[in-house]
């Protein structure tokens, strides 16, 4: 239940996933803002102490240098995360907010129903199967027209319509599940009755 869930969310929002990358340039900002090590240079008179000797390299590598960097890195990480799920709250779809966030956040609701009724409905799936097939096939044909909707929306100049469309949708879906988990309670209704 969990599962279809989190790949129907990956599958949902793939373009989200794939569109983070870090900005150009950030390696050599990096580099740029961190202080120049200086490398002792060697006398000519070596002694070589009994105890153990720290390499020039090991020295460089331990120096608070290298700490300020990574803690620089992280905490620029850590900001540019932060600051996109602040600016798109995780309890709407992005796609649709873009164009009306309230929509964007009906659309969120009306899919979390959907995902609520349908593994309700997944419950018939072992005692009746060929019930459950024809459900979900009810079902499908709508979740792929509401997908290639959700496709089409970014390159439309008529975004609003599209959105409607898709809030339609997720309605019928959400209407043909209530009117099937109807059905599904009538035809168990009589079988509780019998065993009491």
């Amino acid at each position: 239940m969990k599962k279809d869930r989190i790949e129907r969310f990956i599958r949902d929002n793939r373009e989200e996933f794939d569109s983070f990358e870090p900005p150009l340039g950030l390696w050599a900002e990096i580099e740029r803002r961190l202080p120049e090590v200086v490398i002792p240079q060697e006398e000519e008179t070596k002694i070589i102490p009994l105890g153990k000797q720290k390499s020039v390299w090991s020295k460089v590598f331990t120096s608070k240098s290298w700490g300020v960097a990574a803690g620089v890195v992280f905490l620029l990480g850590l900001g540019f995360f932060a600051g996109h799920y602040a600016i798109k709250p995780s309890h709407t779809d992005p796609i649709i907010a873009e164009v009306s966030p309230e929509e964007g956040k009906m659309a969120f609701r009306y899919a979390s129903l959907i995902e609520t009724k349908r593994s309700e409905i997944k419950a018939i799936e072992g005692s009746n199967p060929q019930l459950y097939k024809e459900f979900a096939g009810e079902i499908e044909q709508l979740d792929v027209d509401y997908q290639n909707l959700r496709s089409e929306l970014p390159q439309t100049p008529n975004q609003e319509e599209i959105v409607e469309a898709m809030i339609q949708n997720l309605q019928m879906q959400l209407d043909i599940l209530n009117r099937q988990l109807q059905i599904i309670q009538k035809i168990s209704k009589p079988s509780h009755e019998k065993t009491i």
